[in-house]
């Protein structure tokens, strides 16, 4: 079981919570306007995600030796068996450049969705985080627990 950094969860907690003192003075001093507002509504929503994701069990990935399931904001992926995904890379996701680990997912529903994907990062589906790794340590790891379940499944 891996678990996100709680450290940089916090780190964006704190940046999102600067900024929402940021548009509550500009819409205190009547400054900004809509601009004020929307920095109060963006980083408060930001501030409710990023507090979310210190509770315990809000998120982790889980790794199994028949595959994995990961969870964000609490909400559960299903099971997904290592025979029905490719090999885990590194993708950037633009604009941001934000690095992830993605893959392929064979047997996943919501084609719209994997359509972008595959345009934006060469692939059909990405992991959420990279729970306290680095995102090429832990597609080692993935590639390493698919690797075994491949050598056990086709020795058969």
């Amino acid at each position: 079981m891996l678990r996100p950094s709680k450290r940089k969860h916090i780190a964006y907690l704190f940046g999102c919570l600067a900024f929402v003192v940021i548009g509550a003075l500009q819409v205190s001093n009547r400054q900004a306007g809509a601009i004020g507002w929307l920095c109060l509504l963006f980083f408060g929503l930001g501030v409710v995600a990023f507090t979310a994701q210190i509770i315990p069990g809000a998120s982790y990935l889980r790794v199994r030796s028949e595959g994995f399931m990961f969870c964000s904001l609490f909400r559960k992926s299903p099971v997904i068996l290592w025979r029905d995904v490719s090999s885990f890379r590194v993708a950037s996701v633009p604009p941001s450049g934000h690095r992830l680990v993605v893959f392929d997912w064979y047997t996943a529903s919501n084609r719209s969705v994997r359509r972008i994907n595959q345009h934006l990062t060469g692939a059909t589906d990405g992991l959420p985080d990279s729970y306290g790794l680095s995102p090429q340590g832990l597609a080692y790891l993935l590639n390493t627990w698919r690797s075994a379940w491949d050598a056990v499944h086709m020795s058969v």
